[in-house]
């Protein structure tokens, strides 16, 4: 039995890497000195084609989600394979919400990857470029995210131990993310496969 380890160092989303699919624990430490950790721990769909986008979960619910920010460049952005940075307006635009994550058309289409996103809002960033041209005031959409703990309290000193039929995901098709209210993360992570 292998294991992968990693630290939680931010308040900010961190993916939580790994490169396997069978996994057999997943094991939270806090590992503040003093204080609790609460934590957020969700999926985001990583669709790879428009037929995936509007394909249903049992829930129901869309695989991608309208972040309500819009493009902002009244003659658009055409296709490219080098770094281009798009204005955008509408909701303003967060690294929570942007940033590591593909980006679609309301179709499932994909953009690409927005690699940063300005302390502003505006603009957005893909390094390797634009997979599909962009007009002006395109909604822009981000895989749907899925929470598996919302809101977690791991109190000082403890751990939370989760088995696969908790959290076994599909690496391929969903990223897994956690987001901690300490502003030095404040959290171990254990994965078993």
């Amino acid at each position: 039995m292998g294991f992968n380890i990693q630290k939680i160092t931010t308040t900010n989303k961190t993916q939580i890497s790994s490169s396997f699919n069978d996994y057999s624990s997943m094991i939270f430490t806090n590992n503040h000195a003093t204080d609790d950790v609460t934590l957020d721990l969700y999926v985001t769909a990583q669709i790879t084609s428009n037929s995936q986008a509007t394909k249903f979960t049992a829930g129901g619910s869309p695989r991608i989600t309208d972040t309500g920010t819009n493009v902002n460049h009244g003659i658009g952005y055409a296709i490219t394979t080098y770094p281009v940075t798009v204005a955008v307006d509408g909701t303003t635009a967060t690294s929570d919400a942007f940033l590591n994550e593909r980006v679609y058309d309301s179709g499932g289409n994909l953009y690409g990857v927005c690699t940063d996103v300005h302390v502003s809002g505006t603009p957005l960033t893909f390094t390797a470029g634009l997979a599909k041209a962009l007009v002006d005031d395109t909604s822009l959409f981000t895989g749907t995210r899925y929470y598996l703990l919302n809101n977690v309290k791991i109190p000082n000193g403890a751990s939370l131990k989760l088995t696969p039929d908790e959290f076994n995901i599909d690496t391929i098709n969903y990223n897994l993310y956690i987001k901690t209210n300490s502003s030095d993360g404040g959290i171990d992570i254990i994965t078993r496969y």
